[in-house]
C-alpha cells in the first residue's frame, strides 16, 4: 500500500515540477522588486486561468493529499523499516559505548580512587 501512495505521490511530484517550470510569469513580478511597473501590475485584474494553471491546481491538491496518506499509512502501519538495507547488515544505534572503545586492561572500576598528581622534584 505504501508503495503504491509513494509512487504516485512521487509521479504527481514530477508533474507539478513540469507543470510549474511551463507556467508563463506576470511580467517582472518575481524579479521586479517594488518598481513602478510592479506596483501597477498588482491594481490590474488578473488574467483569467488558463489549463497549464488549472492542472498545477489539481496536481497540487492531489500531492497534498497523498502526503497526508503517506503520513497516516507511516503512523499506522508496521514498525519503522528503511528502504535502504544499511552496510554491513548492522544496524548501530546511538554513540559507542566507552567500554567499547578502552581495552579491558585499562578500564578502571566505577569506585576506583582518582590518580595522584604527579609530583615534581626541585631542583
Amino acid at each position: 500500500m505504501v508503495n503504491v501512495i509513494l509512487t504516485i505521490h512521487i509521479m504527481i511530484a514530477i508533474g507539478m515540477i513540469a507543470l510549474i517550470l511551463m507556467q508563463k510569469t506576470e511580467g517582472n513580478a518575481a524579479g521586479g522588486g517594488f518598481s513602478q511597473s510592479s506596483l501597477t501590475a498588482m491594481m490590474q485584474p488578473r488574467s483569467r486561468p488558463n489549463a497549464v494553471g488549472r492542472a498545477t491546481t489539481i496536481l497540487g491538491i492531489c500531492f497534498f493529499i497523498t502526503s497526508i496518506g503517506l503520513a497516516l499509512v507511516a503512523k499506522n502501519g508496521a514498525p519503522r523499516q528503511s528502504i535502504i538495507e544499511p552496510i554491513g547488515g548492522a544496524v548501530t544505534s546511538g554513540a559507542p559505548k566507552v567500554t567499547d572503545i578502552l581495552p579491558p586492561a585499562e578500564q578502571k572500576p566505577a569506585d576506583a580512587p582518582a590518580p595522584a598528581a604527579p609530583t615534581v622534584p626541585n631542583q
